[in-house]
């Protein structure tokens, strides 16, 4: 269902997501009771714990379900102010934290300003060391409102920083589009230790041009909460809260060399300043998908891609809300559109969204604590492989194609045929066979582990259907995939095919669940 969305078309498609066949129905289930919490991160160190941040300037930790007592940092003591939009706002996990020990927050310091500074955990794995923190970054701020900013490492392993304008109505410095300021930007620096506080990437888009500051990768932001990853793609999403009538969701695909203007303040989402569309738009990036208050709406909240494993008609959707009516929508890219879908109306005031090291999906409510986002009822993390999951599997996303599992416990083997056809019968007179366009047939077989199975993929070639006839060639390998099941009806598959060279990663569920009972029993 579409609701008061205005949708736009990008120029340049790098993936394709159709629309899923079934809308998912959410469901909340608390997780932890803390407030004010303004971030949820993970630290990408296989300890599976996430870490909420407090705007008042606390982390804490969940393990295993459990809210640890003893807080992950206390920054207390450095955070000025909370007024307003201010406080302990983000962290980020540097890539090699798990060696290295080194995350990054921001935060408002003395005098308004906002800081970013490098801190490193201490022998106990579950409690940083404040007397290690390095500033690394200050932006002075000339309002309480429009401090952004959110915190994450691309998949180049740069840092990106979304900074708010300043605040005022109206940007009434005019920094969304001063490049000689960081307000009202998306900054991409190199946080590396080796570099002291930083360095400018040198494929920064404006390290050339003396009259823009060469740490922005993009500018025409308000505020930006949240910017967050496709952790498959890389694609960059961008939520930025607007004025007084217009919310907007910006996106950077992976393979931007930065330099967008995403219009602030000539701009309010798609809408020129002052109503109408006559301004020059030229140079400018318009939203993906932008919602007006006309309903209760006030502030946008942006969100994350589910990539995960448990609920696959949530796979590839991402989420957005709006902080005010609680709202939670989805877009999905649908060949050159973008197609965006009111799918719960709640009682939340979503102030984030964050994503488990195991892909889950979580939200902040302000009043109500964390919560975990499902597809109904919430399905456990990870599945032994066994007899169990024999069955036709298919793609929710997609029509026209599915797979023939087999699993052989006795020699530790599966083996999966994966077939594609038309979806349109063809004309009375006309044979469909095998190999023709529209029609393949892969196998791929290999061992398996726990809940992962690693296979080649082969081709088969000149084989006769309903004939005794032998194949003229044995099977041709072709490419590597791997299954990895989240539980009896939902797994993720990858694949590396090398010729023609394709490679990709989907969502699968059985065609019908009458399996289901014996794969749980099995477990």
């Amino acid at each position: 269902m579409l609701v008061k969305l205005m949708l736009f078309t990008w120029a340049v498609v790098i993936f394709s997501a159709p629309v899923l066949a079934e809308d998912p129905a959410l469901e909340f289930t608390q997780v932890a009771s803390r407030t004010n919490v303004v971030d949820i991160a993970h630290a990408g160190d296989g300890s599976g714990r996430l870490f909420i941040v407090q705007k008042f300037g606390v982390i804490y930790i969940i393990e295993d379900g459990v809210e640890m007592e003893t807080p992950f940092l206390d920054l207390r003591n450095k955070v000025m102010s909370t007024g307003g939009e201010q406080g302990l706002l983000s962290v980020a996990f540097a890539p090699d934290y798990e060696t290295s020990g080194y995350f990054y927050v921001w935060y408002t310091g003395g005098g308004g300003g906002t800081v970013l500074s490098r801190i490193r955990v201490s022998n106990d794995p579950n409690v940083a060391d404040p007397s290690t923190e390095q500033f690394v970054l200050t932006v002075a701020q000339p309002f309480m409102n429009h401090n952004g900013g959110r915190l994450r490492f691309g998949p180049d392993g740069m840092l990106y920083l979304g900074l708010g304008d300043g605040g005022g109505s109206f940007d009434p410095d005019d920094a969304g589009q001063d490049g000689s300021t960081l307000l009202g930007k998306l900054i991409r620096i190199d946080v590396d230790p080796s570099h002291g506080t930083y360095a400018i990437p040198a494929d920064n888009p404006f390290v050339s041009n003396a009259n823009v500051e060469n740490e922005i990768w993009a500018l025409g932001l308000r505020n930006p909460w949240r910017i967050s990853f496709d952790r498959m793609t890389g694609d960059l999403f961008i939520g930025d809260v607007g004025q007084n009538q217009w919310e907007e969701i910006d996106f950077q695909p992976a393979s931007s060399s930065g330099g967008e203007n995403y219009g602030w303040s000539l701009m309010e989402g798609s809408q020129c300043i002052g109503g109408g569309n006559a301004c020059d738009q030229t140079g400018l990036t318009l939203p993906i998908a932008e919602y007006n208050h006309d309903d209760g709406d006030c502030s946008v909240t942006g969100g994350e891609v589910y990539r995960g494993q448990s609920y696959p008609n949530m796979y590839g959707m991402y989420f957005f809300a709006d902080y005010c009516s609680g709202k939670i929508w989805v877009s999905v890219r649908n060949g050159n559109n973008w197609i965006t879908t009111l799918l719960a109306d709640t009682s939340h005031r979503i102030a984030s969204f964050g994503l488990g090291e195991d892909g889950n999906l979580y939200m902040a409510s302000t009043s109500g604590g964390i919560y975990l986002i499902s597809d109904g009822e919430v399905v456990p993390e990870g599945a032994s492989i066994n007899p169990g999951l024999n069955d036709a599997w298919f793609n929710p996303a997609t029509n026209g194609q599915g797979m023939l599992i087999s699993v052989f416990e006795d020699t530790g083997v599966l083996f999966l045929a994966w077939f594609t056809f038309d979806v349109e019968r063809p004309a009375e007179d006309v044979t469909a066979m095998l190999g023709d366009p529209g029609h393949r047939w892969l196998t791929a077989q290999g061992t398996y582990a726990g809940d992962t199975a690693t296979l080649d993929i082969y081709e088969t070639i000149g084989g006769v259907f309903d004939s005794s006839t032998p194949a003229p060639a044995a099977p041709v390998k072709i490419g590597t995939m791997t299954i990895k099941w989240s539980g009896c009806n939902a797994a993720i598959v990858s694949y590396v095919i090398d010729s023609p060279p394709l490679a990709g990663e989907f969502p699968i569920q059985r065609v019908v669940l009458d399996n289901v009972p014996l794969c749980e029993a099995l477990q």
